[in-house]
Protein backbone atom coordinates (compact mmCIF):
# COMPACT_ATOMS: atom_id res chain seq x y z
CA UNK A 1 0.00 0.00 0.00
CA UNK A 2 2.30 2.96 -1.19
CA UNK A 3 0.05 4.51 -3.91
CA UNK A 4 -2.33 6.33 -2.19
CA UNK A 5 -5.40 7.79 -4.29
CA UNK A 6 -7.17 10.23 -2.29
CA UNK A 7 -10.37 11.29 -3.86
CA UNK A 8 -12.20 14.39 -2.45
CA UNK A 9 -15.33 16.81 -2.84
CA UNK A 10 -13.61 19.89 -3.77
CA UNK A 11 -17.19 21.58 -2.62
CA UNK A 12 -16.47 20.97 1.03
CA UNK A 13 -14.35 22.71 2.75
CA UNK A 14 -13.22 20.19 5.53
CA UNK A 15 -12.83 17.58 2.75
CA UNK A 16 -10.10 19.75 1.30
CA UNK A 17 -8.39 20.36 4.96
CA UNK A 18 -8.91 16.63 6.28
CA UNK A 19 -7.09 15.68 3.00
CA UNK A 20 -4.25 17.72 3.10
CA UNK A 21 -3.46 17.13 6.21
CA UNK A 22 -3.36 13.12 5.86
CA UNK A 23 -1.16 13.87 2.80
CA UNK A 24 1.78 15.38 4.40
CA UNK A 25 1.50 12.51 7.09
CA UNK A 26 1.80 10.15 4.17
CA UNK A 27 4.12 11.89 2.51
CA UNK A 28 6.10 11.64 5.44
CA UNK A 29 5.51 7.58 5.65
CA UNK A 30 7.34 7.41 2.25
CA UNK A 31 3.81 7.01 0.17
CA UNK A 32 2.89 8.06 -3.27
CA UNK A 33 -0.04 10.65 -2.84
CA UNK A 34 -2.56 11.64 -5.83
CA UNK A 35 -4.90 14.40 -4.79
CA UNK A 36 -8.16 13.84 -7.04
CA UNK A 37 -11.23 15.76 -7.52
CA UNK A 38 -14.43 13.46 -7.16
CA UNK A 39 -14.97 15.12 -10.59
CA UNK A 40 -11.72 13.08 -12.17
CA UNK A 41 -12.90 10.63 -15.19
CA UNK A 42 -10.10 8.68 -15.19
CA UNK A 43 -7.79 7.41 -11.96
CA UNK A 44 -3.86 6.34 -11.92
CA UNK A 45 -2.53 3.12 -10.67
CA UNK A 46 -3.29 3.00 -7.42
CA UNK A 47 -3.26 0.40 -4.01
CA UNK A 48 -5.62 2.23 -2.21
CA UNK A 49 -8.54 5.40 -2.59
CA UNK A 50 -9.74 7.33 0.38
CA UNK A 51 -12.52 9.22 -0.30
CA UNK A 52 -13.36 12.47 1.33
CA UNK A 53 -16.70 13.58 1.31
CA UNK A 54 -20.66 12.32 2.30
CA UNK A 55 -22.40 9.35 0.41
CA UNK A 56 -21.98 11.36 -2.70
CA UNK A 57 -18.52 10.98 -3.15
CA UNK A 58 -18.48 7.60 -2.42
CA UNK A 59 -20.66 6.79 -4.67
CA UNK A 60 -18.85 8.42 -7.75
CA UNK A 61 -16.20 7.10 -6.56
CA UNK A 62 -17.66 3.44 -6.70
CA UNK A 63 -17.87 3.74 -10.31
CA UNK A 64 -14.52 4.28 -10.77
CA UNK A 65 -12.95 2.07 -8.32
CA UNK A 66 -14.89 -1.06 -9.06
CA UNK A 67 -13.86 -1.99 -12.55
CA UNK A 68 -10.12 -1.89 -11.27
CA UNK A 69 -10.44 -3.78 -7.81
CA UNK A 70 -8.99 -0.85 -6.08
CA UNK A 71 -10.07 -0.88 -1.93
CA UNK A 72 -11.66 2.07 -0.81
CA UNK A 73 -11.92 3.55 2.33
CA UNK A 74 -14.83 6.04 2.69
CA UNK A 75 -13.80 9.05 5.05
CA UNK A 76 -16.73 10.95 6.25
CA UNK A 77 -16.94 15.11 6.29
CA UNK A 78 -20.31 14.94 5.44
CA UNK A 79 -23.61 14.84 7.18
CA UNK A 80 -24.71 11.26 6.72
CA UNK A 81 -22.16 9.09 6.19
CA UNK A 82 -24.06 6.21 5.69
CA UNK A 83 -20.90 4.64 3.59
CA UNK A 84 -18.13 5.70 5.33
CA UNK A 85 -16.39 3.41 7.77
CA UNK A 86 -14.62 6.04 9.64
CA UNK A 87 -13.75 9.29 10.12
CA UNK A 88 -11.34 12.25 10.94
CA UNK A 89 -10.77 11.99 14.10
CA UNK A 90 -9.67 7.87 13.98
CA UNK A 91 -8.61 7.98 10.25
CA UNK A 92 -4.92 7.82 10.68
CA UNK A 93 -4.59 5.12 13.66
CA UNK A 94 -6.61 3.54 10.78
CA UNK A 95 -4.98 3.65 8.24
CA UNK A 96 -1.73 3.14 9.60
CA UNK A 97 -2.79 -0.42 10.01
CA UNK A 98 -4.16 -0.37 6.16
CA UNK A 99 -0.15 0.50 5.36
CA UNK A 100 0.87 -2.76 7.04
CA UNK A 101 -1.91 -4.65 5.40
CA UNK A 102 -3.55 -4.92 8.81
CA UNK A 103 -7.29 -4.61 7.43
CA UNK A 104 -10.02 -6.72 6.08
CA UNK A 105 -12.15 -5.50 2.55
CA UNK A 106 -15.69 -6.37 2.08
CA UNK A 107 -17.20 -6.71 -1.51
CA UNK A 108 -20.47 -4.92 -2.20
CA UNK A 109 -22.77 -5.93 -5.29
CA UNK A 110 -22.78 -3.49 -7.70
CA UNK A 111 -25.43 -3.38 -10.79
CA UNK A 112 -24.81 -3.08 -14.79
CA UNK A 113 -27.28 -0.80 -16.26
CA UNK A 114 -28.11 -0.80 -20.32
CA UNK A 115 -30.55 1.46 -21.89
CA UNK A 116 -30.98 0.33 -25.25
CA UNK A 117 -32.28 2.65 -27.74
CA UNK A 118 -32.73 2.34 -31.86
CA UNK A 119 -29.40 3.34 -32.83
CA UNK A 120 -27.35 3.21 -29.64
CA UNK A 121 -26.41 1.81 -26.29
CA UNK A 122 -26.07 3.02 -22.86
CA UNK A 123 -24.11 1.16 -20.28
CA UNK A 124 -23.64 2.75 -16.95
CA UNK A 125 -22.98 1.16 -13.24
CA UNK A 126 -24.60 2.23 -10.10
CA UNK A 127 -23.93 0.83 -6.20
CA UNK A 128 -27.00 2.05 -4.84
CA UNK A 129 -29.81 1.90 -7.33
CA UNK A 130 -31.28 2.26 -11.24
CA UNK A 131 -34.42 4.20 -11.00
CA UNK A 132 -37.17 4.99 -13.69
CA UNK A 133 -39.15 8.09 -13.11
CA UNK A 134 -42.29 10.08 -14.60
CA UNK A 135 -39.02 13.05 -14.90
CA UNK A 136 -40.24 16.31 -15.76
CA UNK A 137 -43.94 15.92 -16.51
CA UNK A 138 -44.82 14.88 -12.93
CA UNK A 139 -47.66 12.27 -14.55
CA UNK A 140 -48.57 8.78 -13.83
CA UNK A 141 -46.58 6.00 -15.71
CA UNK A 142 -46.41 2.54 -16.39
CA UNK A 143 -43.18 1.13 -16.08
CA UNK A 144 -43.20 -2.87 -17.40
CA UNK A 145 -40.78 -4.84 -15.58
CA UNK A 146 -39.89 -8.85 -16.80
CA UNK A 147 -37.16 -11.14 -15.25
CA UNK A 148 -35.14 -13.31 -17.19
CA UNK A 149 -37.46 -12.55 -19.98
CA UNK A 150 -40.85 -13.46 -18.03
CA UNK A 151 -43.39 -10.86 -17.28
CA UNK A 152 -43.32 -9.53 -13.97
CA UNK A 153 -45.82 -7.17 -13.77
CA UNK A 154 -47.15 -3.46 -14.83
CA UNK A 155 -45.69 -1.44 -12.19
CA UNK A 156 -48.30 1.82 -12.19
CA UNK A 157 -47.44 4.61 -10.30
CA UNK A 158 -44.32 7.28 -10.14
CA UNK A 159 -41.76 4.78 -11.32
CA UNK A 160 -39.97 1.78 -9.92
CA UNK A 161 -36.37 1.94 -8.20
CA UNK A 162 -34.30 -1.49 -8.58
CA UNK A 163 -31.57 -1.22 -5.62
CA UNK A 164 -29.12 -3.13 -4.43
CA UNK A 165 -28.67 -4.29 -0.87
CA UNK A 166 -26.27 -1.11 -0.19
CA UNK A 167 -28.85 0.89 -2.02
CA UNK A 168 -31.63 -0.67 0.26
CA UNK A 169 -30.94 2.32 3.00
CA UNK A 170 -30.98 5.18 0.15
CA UNK A 171 -34.21 6.18 -2.48
CA UNK A 172 -35.73 2.64 -1.90
CA UNK A 173 -35.97 2.82 1.87
CA UNK A 174 -37.52 6.82 1.38
CA UNK A 175 -40.08 4.97 -0.98
CA UNK A 176 -40.99 2.45 1.90
CA UNK A 177 -39.01 -0.39 0.71
CA UNK A 178 -37.33 -3.46 3.08
CA UNK A 179 -33.54 -2.74 4.81
CA UNK A 180 -31.36 -5.41 3.29
CA UNK A 181 -28.01 -6.80 4.30
CA UNK A 182 -25.49 -5.35 2.65
CA UNK A 183 -23.76 -8.89 2.08
CA UNK A 184 -26.36 -10.56 0.47
CA UNK A 185 -27.00 -10.73 -3.02
CA UNK A 186 -30.33 -9.41 -4.11
CA UNK A 187 -32.08 -7.05 -5.94
CA UNK A 188 -35.38 -4.95 -4.81
CA UNK A 189 -37.85 -3.75 -6.61
CA UNK A 190 -39.33 -0.77 -5.27
CA UNK A 191 -42.39 0.98 -6.38
CA UNK A 192 -42.31 4.81 -6.41
CA UNK A 193 -46.11 5.86 -4.97
CA UNK A 194 -47.92 3.21 -6.34
CA UNK A 195 -51.36 3.98 -7.37
CA UNK A 196 -52.35 0.08 -6.48
CA UNK A 197 -52.34 -1.22 -3.30
CA UNK A 198 -51.37 -4.91 -4.20
CA UNK A 199 -48.02 -3.51 -5.46
CA UNK A 200 -45.29 -3.80 -2.82
CA UNK A 201 -41.64 -4.01 -3.09
CA UNK A 202 -40.33 -7.29 -3.82
CA UNK A 203 -36.86 -8.84 -3.46
CA UNK A 204 -35.66 -11.82 -6.11
CA UNK A 205 -32.22 -13.39 -6.34
CA UNK A 206 -29.30 -11.08 -8.52
CA UNK A 207 -27.20 -14.22 -9.43
CA UNK A 208 -28.11 -15.01 -13.08
CA UNK A 209 -30.85 -12.82 -13.27
CA UNK A 210 -31.36 -9.65 -15.68
CA UNK A 211 -34.35 -6.93 -14.54
CA UNK A 212 -35.57 -5.57 -18.12
CA UNK A 213 -37.68 -2.51 -17.45
CA UNK A 214 -40.20 -0.26 -20.18
CA UNK A 215 -42.27 2.59 -19.58
CA UNK A 216 -45.35 1.72 -21.55
CA UNK A 217 -47.34 4.67 -20.75
CA UNK A 218 -48.84 6.57 -23.74
CA UNK A 219 -49.89 9.66 -22.61
CA UNK A 220 -46.74 10.88 -21.28
CA UNK A 221 -45.54 14.10 -23.70
CA UNK A 222 -42.61 14.57 -21.25
CA UNK A 223 -39.89 11.69 -21.53
CA UNK A 224 -39.38 10.08 -18.32
CA UNK A 225 -35.80 9.17 -17.13
CA UNK A 226 -33.61 6.77 -16.09
CA UNK A 227 -31.79 7.86 -13.04
CA UNK A 228 -28.44 6.10 -11.58
CA UNK A 229 -27.31 6.28 -8.11
CA UNK A 230 -28.77 9.83 -8.27
CA UNK A 231 -25.85 11.50 -10.05
CA UNK A 232 -26.28 10.14 -13.87
CA UNK A 233 -29.49 10.87 -15.80
CA UNK A 234 -30.79 9.44 -19.04
CA UNK A 235 -34.30 10.44 -21.10
CA UNK A 236 -35.83 7.59 -22.30
CA UNK A 237 -37.63 7.19 -25.73
CA UNK A 238 -40.53 5.50 -27.05
CA UNK A 239 -39.53 1.60 -27.14
CA UNK A 240 -36.52 2.17 -24.95
CA UNK A 241 -35.15 -0.66 -22.54
CA UNK A 242 -33.69 -0.67 -19.21
CA UNK A 243 -31.74 -3.74 -18.53
CA UNK A 244 -30.17 -4.23 -14.17
CA UNK A 245 -28.06 -7.01 -13.91
CA UNK A 246 -25.47 -7.33 -11.38
CA UNK A 247 -21.55 -6.32 -12.68
CA UNK A 248 -18.75 -8.60 -13.43
CA UNK A 249 -16.84 -6.10 -10.72
CA UNK A 250 -18.34 -5.31 -7.27
CA UNK A 251 -17.26 -2.54 -4.83
CA UNK A 252 -14.04 -3.35 -2.88
CA UNK A 253 -14.71 -1.25 0.40
CA UNK A 254 -12.24 -1.54 3.59
CA UNK A 255 -14.53 -2.24 6.87
CA UNK A 256 -14.01 -0.96 10.16
CA UNK A 257 -14.03 -3.57 12.60
CA UNK A 258 -14.99 -1.43 15.02
CA UNK A 259 -18.31 0.02 12.96
CA UNK A 260 -21.24 -2.93 13.13
CA UNK A 261 -24.43 -2.93 10.72
CA UNK A 262 -27.16 -2.63 13.02
CA UNK A 263 -25.34 -0.31 15.19
CA UNK A 264 -24.88 2.27 12.37
CA UNK A 265 -28.46 1.82 11.37
CA UNK A 266 -29.08 2.52 14.86
CA UNK A 267 -27.31 5.54 14.80
CA UNK A 268 -27.40 7.34 11.22
CA UNK A 269 -31.20 5.92 10.95
CA UNK A 270 -32.39 5.90 14.33
CA UNK A 271 -33.43 1.85 13.91
CA UNK A 272 -35.70 0.27 15.70
CA UNK A 273 -36.25 3.59 18.13
CA UNK A 274 -39.54 4.14 19.95
CA UNK A 275 -40.95 7.69 19.49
Amino acid sequence: MKKIGMIYNFEKKKARMEMGIIRDWLLKKNCKVYELPSSVKKLPKIDLALSFGGDGTMLHVSRLLASAGVPVLGVNVGSLGFLAETNPKELYFFVEKILKGKFRTEKRLMIEVKIRSKNKTITGYALNECMIHSGNSGRVITVSASVNGEFLASFVGDGLIVATPTGSTAYSLAASGPIVYPSLSVFILTPICPHMLAQRPMIIPAKNTSVTLKVSSKNVKERPLVAIDGQTDYFLNKNDTVTVSISNNPLVLIINPNRKYFEVLREKLKWGERG
